[in-house]
């Protein structure tokens, strides 16, 4: 079945082979010595009869992933976000380095070489897993730890895929994933929520701000809102939120390739050729969807906000345009994601005595300050920000503060240095009885004696009972 043969200086091991579609079909391997060779034949004897043989194919890694993603996208339902990070993600960080390699000829040295290289690779570059406008300071950090894991993650799904699709015995990963340096986010305390909340003028941004610090809502969840949403006679009288959409700006060319049941409603554009749309669209996860409650002052604020609403289109009718979002500009037209962040960053650079965080830190600030107040009911508030398990919540969102660490230390230093060191007395254990004590018959006659006549006739009773 296989046969060597010299060339010059080296060896070739000759044999032939049925392609994946049948067809008969003939290879060669050249080797530096006879030896090589002669393991090479046996091995390949021996496979091609137990059927383990891997047909030889030049395909290479970039080849592979946009073959991949595609069934992985449609297989998985990837929302638009998930779609366009994933392929940004290929396209910067996988194809300019690996991907003119064949699978075939990938080894797990070769994949840690590439993550080393990635580990020294500027942000400039790449960001989040999309391609962004970037400061000085940032194009020079270089990739984030999380990133590169994301990376793997990525390889180590599409690897499989190329392991049924008999390219490949065995992944070419190393066995364990890159570290991830997790660096805790910068987040507010309740001080600074409220302090910060009553600097803010704008409307629309003091009420998303107060929204996602009360209800630790998602800036998408917030601008998903729709005044249908509201039920303010709900759970006698409070008044609930219904979060069940989310929006974003998504590229068109991934919509074009995803599931369009995922998306409730594309938004017209506002600029002709635009490259991306805004969409109302499935949330994140089916525990998203959840019912939110509110506090006596948002539900006040979410009521002044209707009127205003109506006083808008009241004032241009002819001009106004409801676009039926919650969160509307002044003509009727959706606040989109871009815009709040960009007001929010307003706000931030007019106020630098409040530490920097960005919009989603509110998220993170809120779910601390509410496990802070529940007593770490980690069910409780998982109900309250939409999160899949309450593992993720707890390995998320759970900032340690130093209130309530100064509260433990100050509980530990009154109850251990106050504790009673001196020697209890001994007690008897339960059930058990007492030693038995030696008196002789004289020594009781002798205290029957001195007994009163009612006390003599209690024990004369006891004795005949």
């Amino acid at each position: 079945m296989a046969s060597i043969m010299k060339r010059g200086d080296s060896y070739s091991v000759r044999y032939k082979y049925k392609d994946h579609s049948g067809k008969p079909c003939e290879g060669w391997e050249s080797f530096k010595t006879k030896k090589e060779a002669q393991e090479r034949k046996i091995t390949v004897e021996k496979e091609l009869l137990d059927g383990t043989f891997l047909v030889p194919d030049t395909m290479t890694v970039e080849e592979m992933l946009y073959k991949w993603i595609p069934i992985q996208s449609t297989k998985h339902k990837w929302s638009p976000k998930t779609y366009t990070q994933s392929v940004a993600m290929v396209q910067n960080l996988i194809v300019p380095y690996i991907g003119n390699r064949k699978v075939q000829e990938l080894r797990t040295y070769d994949i840690e070489k590439f993550y080393a290289t990635l580990a020294k690779t500027p942000c400039g570059q790449y960001m989040h897993g999309v391609k962004q406008k970037l400061s000085e300071k940032q194009k020079k950090r270089l990739l984030s730890s999380t990133s590169i894991h994301e990376v793997h993650t990525l390889l180590k799904t599409a690897f499989s895929y190329a392991m049924e699709w008999d390219l490949i015995h065995k992944i070419p990963l190393p066995r364990d994933a890159p570290k991830v340096n997790i660096e805790e986010r910068t987040i507010w305390d309740e001080k600074t929520m409220l302090a910060a909340l009553q600097t803010i003028e704008n409307p629309a941004l003091h009420l998303a701000v107060h929204m996602s610090m009360i209800l630790s809502l998602r800036e998408g969840e917030i601008l998903g809102l729709q005044p249908s949403d509201l039920d303010f006679d709900a759970a006698d009288g409070r008044g609930t939120i219904s979060v069940n959409k989310t929006m974003q700006r998504a590229n068109k060319d991934a919509l074009e390739k995803l599931d369009p049941k995922q998306v409730y409603y594309t938004f017209p554009d506002r600029r002709e050729g635009s490259k991306s749309s805004l969409i109302l669209k499935k949330p994140k996860t089916k525990k998203s969807n959840r019912i939110l409650y509110m506090t006596k002052p948002l539900k006040e604020e979410l009521q002044a906000w209707l009127e205003k609403l109506k006083q808008d289109e009241q004032n241009a009718p002819e001009k106004y345009s409801n676009c039926g979002q919650l969160f509307r500009l002044p003509d009727g037209l959706p606040i989109a994601p871009e815009l709040l962040t960009k007001w929010y960053r307003l706000w931030r650079a007019e106020h630098p005595e409040f530490e920097q965080i960005v919009f989603h830190g509110l998220r993170h600030s809120s779910a601390t300050y509410q496990l802070l107040q529940s007593d770490g009911d980690f069910k409780s508030v998982q109900g309250n920000t939409g999160h899949a398990t309450a593992s993720v919540l707890m390995d998320t969102y759970a900032h340690t503060q130093d209130k309530p660490r100064l509260e433990l230390t100050e509980k530990i230093e009154a109850n251990f240095y106050s504790q009673d060191l001196t020697p209890a007395a001994s007690q008897p254990r339960q059930n058990e009885k007492p030693a038995a004590t030696k008196i002789s018959g004289k020594e009781i006659l002798e205290a029957i004696r001195l007994m009163d006549a009612d006390k003599r006739r209690e024990l004369t009773r006891a004795l005949f009972a």
